[in-house]
């Protein structure tokens, strides 16, 4: 029997989209949980008694003695994959390429894009692009090395879809949401997104059009448009 699962999330996030759709693409129940940050659910039991961070996501696996707590996006999405092998969503062992790929993606999400991200300062903070001035030009010489790794493959490690793309898709996301231009600009990566989009799990989480909705509300400077 499948433990219990609860995940705390919170709508718009594309740090809490994430193990959604790692759940998803393994066929688990779970029950999904909103903490709303706007009004400081997560300083507050009982949620801020299961992480010391009280940070969305956190996913709950198991019940009573049993429980184990974690959260960080990405560690969630690497312990469903661990826990639930089947389906898989790293490359196999004989593909040792794919699986290279797939883990310096992941790195390189962390490390590279995005620390560069930002969203934050454009969303909540109404920053314009005079007053980010070097982080944008940072972020657009950025970009195209994901449009170089999308290049000829269905997916960012092959024909498989991985949790490189579950780190991955999200965030790109969010420079869609800032004016950037994919299909004119990174065609690849363009595709690759159109891909990602109607990828059944991520069509199921609804998360979409919850961002979409998010993004609309707070009308941001279009920073990236026109680049």
């Amino acid at each position: 029997m499948q433990p219990k699962i609860l995940l705390y999330t919170i709508a718009p996030s594309q740090n809490a989209v994430r193990p959604e759709i790692a759940l998803l693409e393994k066929g688990l129940e779970f029950e999904k949980i909103t903490v709303d940050l706007f009004k400081g659910e997560h300083k507050q039991p009982p949620f801020s008694e299961l992480t010391p961070r009280g940070q969305v996501p956190t996913l709950v696996y198991g019940e009573g003695a049993d429980k184990i707590v974690v959260y960080e996006s990405i560690a969630i999405i690497r312990f469903v994959d661990a826990v639930h092998p089947q389906p898989p969503l790293m490359p196999p062992a004989s593909d040792a390429r794919a699986i290279a790929d797939a883990l310096m993606r992941m790195e390189e999400f962390q490390a590279k894009l995005d620390a560069k991200n930002i969203f934050g300062s454009v969303m909540f903070g109404g920053q314009t692009r005079e007053q980010l001035g070097e982080r944008v030009d940072t972020l657009l010489d950025e970009i195209p090395r994901w449009n170089a790794y999308a290049s000829g493959r269905k997916f960012l490690a092959g024909e498989q879809f991985t949790l490189a793309d579950i780190a991955v898709f999200p965030l790109l996301m969010h420079f869609e949401a800032m004016g950037y231009d994919y299909a004119q600009h990174t065609p690849a990566l363009s595709a690759y997104m159109d891909r990602c989009k109607e990828r059944p799990s991520i069509k199921r989480s609804g998360w979409l059009d919850a961002f979409r909705q998010f993004v609309a509300s707070r009308n941001p400077n279009q920073v990236l448009a026109n680049v």
